[in-house]
């Protein structure tokens, strides 16, 4: 239940310091209406060094309280903010000793799912004391069950080696290990099914329409438009994994709609997911009935898939791709661009760089037209001057080519 880190705890000590100084001084602003990002900084910072100091404490009193619970004397009571120890003796049985090592981290699983409720539904409390309570939740419960377990399991000290003390205490040991994966494993569903939305939607204040979407989405489950209303919501604040799963589930009611697997398409080739986008494309060209389906869409499912198969290098096929796309959409530089690649990859070099001289020399993002001419040269584009950023901050290469969108 202790060890020593001297270092690590004036390292921790000082973090809480200047987070409460933090606190303290942004105290006015932090509890206002408007959630901003100082204040979600400074919720960070309480969360990681405010918290732990006081779960710590509830966690040794809990081993206090079931020393005194066996019949046994606590000789020796510490408490070092991020650390403690609770030593006693006269505990009589394996059983005894198994009891008080778990009853602290009861307690501290407990203050961390306690913290979660009271953050997911505390509506009427500011934002920012919902965002710490939740997110300090999220840090204590899984440091409790992951975290330390792991800690003490991997350097030999604290309380789980007499928790899993499979040979003292065969029955207990064993079935605290069962009830220890469910609920590691209810907490991940949790977080997967409604906790990464119920924190976004404190984040960036969406909390309504969050809610209005989620609604409409259970009111009417083979609904298309909710539910990529949804996921443009998440991708409008740059949750994309968040979009990408809520567009993956919306395949299960309504696999047969083209313009879900563009959406899930789009989103993919934003990631630079390739392989996943070219499967999103034919998934969706395979909703396609003999009659041609949304000209539109039609048009942009061909077009994007050109571009997967351009950027996995399957020139060949890209460039069929790109044969079924009309004269207009062929115009965007971004399309362009992939068919100029997949025409020189392909052997066409007078048309591949036609296309990319038409890009460099053409209306599009400057960034576009950097790596079209730069593919032009036959190379990649010099990093960006970051010369008034810190060296840490310096890029190395250019960003990818803006192709998403299509």
């Amino acid at each position: 239940m202790g060890f020593d880190t001297d270092a690590t705890e004036l390292m921790l000590g000082l973090g809480a310091v200047l987070a409460l100084v933090s606190l303290v001084r942004g105290w006015g602003p932090f509890l206002d209406a408007d959630f901003t990002v100082a204040d979600r900084r400074v919720a960070m910072q309480a969360s990681i060094f405010l918290v732990p100091p006081a779960v710590v404490l509830f966690h040794e009193l809990g081993h206090a309280a079931a020393v005194g619970i066996v019949g046994a004397q606590m000789i020796d009571f510490h408490y070092g903010l991020f650390e403690g120890s609770v030593t006693y003796t006269g505990a009589t049985s394996a059983a005894q000793v198994w009891f008080v090592a778990i009853a602290g981290n009861l307690v501290s699983i407990g203050a961390g799912l306690g913290m979660i409720v009271a953050g997911v539904f505390g509506v009427r409390v500011r934002r920012s004391l919902r965002y710490l309570l939740l997110l300090g939740g999220l840090i204590e419960a899984l440091f409790a069950l992951i975290g330390y377990p792991v800690l003490s399991e991997a350097a030999r000290f604290g309380d789980w080696i007499s928790i899993y003390d499979f040979r003292a205490t065969p029955a207990l040991s064993w079935a605290t290990l069962v009830v220890h994966v469910g609920a590691v494993a209810l907490l991940w569903q949790w977080w997967r099914t409604s906790l990464r939305r119920t924190l976004f939607g404190i984040t960036h204040g969406e909390e309504s329409r969050l809610a209005e979407l989620t609604t409409a989405i259970r009111d009417d489950p083979a609904a298309l438009e909710p539910r990529v209303a949804l996921a443009n919501l998440f991708a409008g604040y740059g949750e994309l994994k968040l979009a990408s799963q809520t567009l993956d589930s919306a395949v299960t009611v309504a696999s047969r709609a083209a313009r879900l697997h563009l959406a899930r398409a789009r989103l993919n080739i934003h990631q630079s997911k390739w392989t996943q986008a070219l499967l999103a494309t034919q998934a969706g060209l395979a909703t396609i009935d003999d009659a041609g389906g949304d000209y539109e869409v039609v048009q942009q499912l061909w077009a994007n898939q050109g571009v997967a198969l351009a950027q996995l290098g399957r020139w060949e096929l890209a460039l069929g791709a790109f044969g079924h796309v009309d004269e207009a959409l062929l115009a965007d530089p971004r399309v362009r661009y992939c068919r100029g690649l997949a025409r020189i990859g392909a052997g066409d070099e007078a048309g591949g760089r036609a296309d990319l001289s038409a890009v460099a020399t053409g209306p599009t993002s400057e960034l576009l037209r950097r790596w079209a001419t730069a593919r032009l040269a036959g190379r990649d584009p010099d990093p960006p001057d970051d010369s008034d950023r810190p060296a840490w901050a310096r890029r190395g290469q250019s960003p990818p080519a803006p192709i998403s969108g299509v």
